[in-house]
């Protein structure tokens, strides 16, 4: 590929790039089919990030979690919360085995491509010390806010497999 080539080829991509920033989410989330409930509610969560999610708090505290479950549970999890110690929003899917928790994490990565098919993501794999591999989706979404999905699995199979989805 020549130079002027390349350099064409990188401000089409910032344009798009910037398209996707600047376009309102109401626009970006109004074709998005049966993810568009999704996306309205995480869209809401966000806009409520990250000073602002006591507003989306009950008043019930959970002192197990050092958090406030959510008066909003987005579609596919049981359970959603406000952390008290690092003022994110966060929720949680119980599965009922590794398999499950694979597909329920799934879903939730194809909904937030839906909704925000422009935005940059990252994926990672850390196994613990504690036996336990957790499979990380990145996505920074407008202004710097990242919507993360956490797959958590017992290494051997057999333990509490999970799925998180946190909103920093």
């Amino acid at each position: 590929m020549t130079r002027r080539a390349a350099s064409s080829a990188w401000r089409v991509g910032l344009a798009l790039g910037l398209l996707a920033v600047l376009v309102p989410r109401d626009a970006r989330t109004q074709d998005a089919g049966p993810e568009s409930a999704a996306c309205t509610t995480l869209g809401e969560v966000l806009g409520a990030a990250p000073r602002q999610f006591r507003a989306v708090a009950s008043d019930e505290y959970e002192t197990l979690f050092d958090s406030w479950r959510a008066r909003i549970t987005l579609p596919g999890f049981d359970t959603c919360w406000v952390d008290d110690v690092t003022r994110a929003f966060w929720c949680l899917h119980r599965a009922n085995g590794v398999a499950e928790a694979g597909r329920t994490a799934a879903r939730q990565a194809e909904h937030l491509d839906a909704c925000w098919p422009a935005a940059a993501t990252h994926q990672n794999i850390e196994t613990g010390e504690d036996g336990v591999t957790r499979l990380i989706q990145d996505w920074i979404v407008a202004e710097g806010r990242r919507i993360r999905i956490v797959h958590r699995k017992p290494a051997r199979g057999e333990g509490l497999s999970a799925v998180f989805l946190y909103v920093y």
